[in-house]
């Protein structure tokens, strides 16, 4: 907002003892009623700015907040503030693909730029008798003005959390069917398919595999931004099953490459690896290539295997 500087138009002058010109009275009369023309004007404008200024900034009002967590960690809870102070908030220990159809309410906010800030944790780094190792992080978010819908149940801000710690706003949001990665449904179904295999080389838990599978997804998303519930599922079955590095064989690494920006075609090719390879990657015998790295931290290590911190 531009701001608009008033004129200086006030002096002070010693007073002098001198015949008063009657031309000189009327030049000084004339100046005075342009300089409080001049202010009348400047307020005038000053007005209008700030008029234009409000008229801009969106205002959303009775909202409700829904967080979508992907992050392979407990999401607890999360503050939206944005540029003039008003905070939103929600979450309730949401575990890893949770929070479709949880929401809070109710808010105001305003404006298109938000600070979101959210506490999260390992729940399998935590032991009877310990207390919760919980960490802090934000992000800037912004959102392009949008008119407020009519219905107060319709007002609601989808939180998206991402396993690189970005967040999406998206408003006006839905109750169900907005989740942008499916952990959840990858979870259900690997474990449908693969749930005796799992369980005899991990012995977790329920809730343990689930975060284990919710690792491998957020890996998934971080190196190679897959979405697709197949690739995903494709993904996890050859991580956790047949070897945790199986992206760093050649072969594989190929099959990546070309399938980027088509959905569903990793699933397709590496389900048709030939045989010699997937021996190879069984026995973990192959020259193995260089794969995008993931920042310390995005992914907690994996729990310890064979019944360690089994609830």
């Amino acid at each position: 907002m531009k701001r608009v500087l008033m004129p200086d138009v006030m002096q002070y002058a010693a007073p002098e003892f001198r015949a008063i010109d009657p031309g000189r009275r009327g030049a000084r009369a004339a100046r005075g009623r342009f300089s409080a023309a001049l202010r009348v004007a400047a307020a005038g404008l000053l007005f209008v700015s700030m008029a234009a200024c409000s008229k801009s900034d969106p205002t959303y009002t009775s909202i409700s907040t829904e967080a979508l967590n992907y992050l392979p960690y407990n999401l607890v809870r999360f503050t939206i503030t944005d540029q003039f102070g008003n905070k939103a908030r929600g979450g309730g220990d949401l575990e890893p693909g949770a929070g479709e159809g949880s929401i809070a309410c109710c808010y105001l906010l305003k404006g298109t730029d938000f600070k979101v800030q959210w506490t999260y944790y390992d729940a399998d780094d935590w032991r009877p008798g310990e207390q919760v190792k919980k960490q802090q992080a934000e992000a800037d978010v912004s959102v392009p003005p949008t008119k407020q819908p009519d219905s107060i149940g319709s007002r609601i801000f989808e939180v998206h959390f991402y396993p690189d710690h970005h967040v999406e706003l998206a408003f006006p949001g839905q109750m169900l069917g907005s989740s942008r990665l499916p952990v959840v449904d990858v979870s259900r179904d690997l474990t449908k398919r693969y749930g005796e295999r799992l369980d005899k080389k991990y012995e977790d838990s329920d809730a343990q595999s689930h975060r284990r599978i919710s690792r491998t997804v957020a890996e998934a998303w971080i190196k190679y931004r897959f979405t697709d519930r197949r690739d995903l599922e494709q993904y996890a079955y050859y991580a956790l099953l047949v070897n945790p590095r199986f992206d760093a064989h050649p072969e594989v690494q190929k099959l990546i490459q070309s399938s980027k920006g088509k959905p569903g075609a990793f699933a397709k090719a590496v389900a048709a690896l030939s045989p010699a390879v997937v021996k190879a990657l069984g026995q973990n015998q192959f020259q193995a290539v260089a794969v995008p790295s993931i920042p310390a931290g995005l992914v907690p290590p994996p729990r310890e295997e064979n019944g360690h911190g089994r609830s």
